[in-house]
């Protein structure tokens, strides 16, 4: 199997609760979900580059292993690989032997960073990542009433150190922590990272999502996307 890679590179992860730590991002391309926050370019690409060296799409996922160890090393100077996009779940199966190499090869921790849209992997995917970041999309009803599920899977994870991250947009922003604070509380779960869209929160949201996730005993963090204030990748 090949696939197309939108864009490989390494910087500081700038979401969520790995914040700040040094990553190389293999940005896959290609996503069926249209959120309309979305400001990551998917496109099929005729190449990718890292450190002004062209390397043509499609790779396989051996192909692309070989690329990345050659270009960053095996985890010297870096936490973790993180496999991102568009939807990376898509490409299950090449994600699944992507990682498998890089975990072989390579002392970096496997980082994977997906919508929480696709959750039949997930339990699978809990043998093999370190970490996994899981979005939970707010643009539309449906999408959201997808939590459910998706908690009901995350309740049978063992191994991975994954974590939630609420996109949390200004509008309905009340009626969406009222509704994941219940769901929330009902599966146990004990932490969520809130992510305004557009960096963008008013006081007196702060002041409610905060009463009303810690009145479940849930711990809230409220994380802009800082590689956009630090201008980085």
């Amino acid at each position: 199997m090949k696939i197309n890679i939108s864009e490989v590179f390494y910087s500081a992860q700038g979401e969520g609760k790995y914040i700040g730590a040094a990553q190389v991002f293999i940005r896959l391309s290609q996503c069926p979900f249209d959120c309309p926050y979305c400001d990551t370019d998917m496109q099929d690409k005729e190449y990718f580059e890292i450190n002004n060296h062209k390397y043509n799409n499609p790779v396989s996922a051996e192909e692309l292993s070989e690329i990345v160890l050659k270009e960053f090393g095996a985890g010297n100077n870096f936490h973790s690989y993180s496999i991102t996009g568009g939807e990376p779940l898509i490409h299950y199966e090449f994600v699944k032997k992507l990682a498998y190499i890089l975990k072989n090869k390579s002392k970096a921790k496997l980082f994977l960073e997906t919508s929480g849209l696709i959750t039949k992997y997930f339990k699978e995917l809990d043998d093999i990542f370190d970490i996994m970041s899981i979005d939970i999309k707010t643009h539309s009803e449906k999408v959201l009433n997808n939590l459910s599920v998706l908690l009901e899977v995350l309740s049978e994870l063992k191994n991975s150190d994954y974590y939630l991250k609420l996109l949390l947009p200004q509008e309905n922003a009340k009626d969406i922590i009222d509704y994941t604070a219940q769901e929330l509380y009902k599966y146990n779960i004990k932490n969520i990272i809130i992510q305004p869209v557009d960096s963008i929160i008013r006081k007196d949201i702060v002041d409610y999502l905060y009463n009303m996730y810690y009145s479940k005993n849930i711990e809230a963090r409220i994380i802009p996307q800082t590689h956009k204030i630090l201008a980085i990748p």
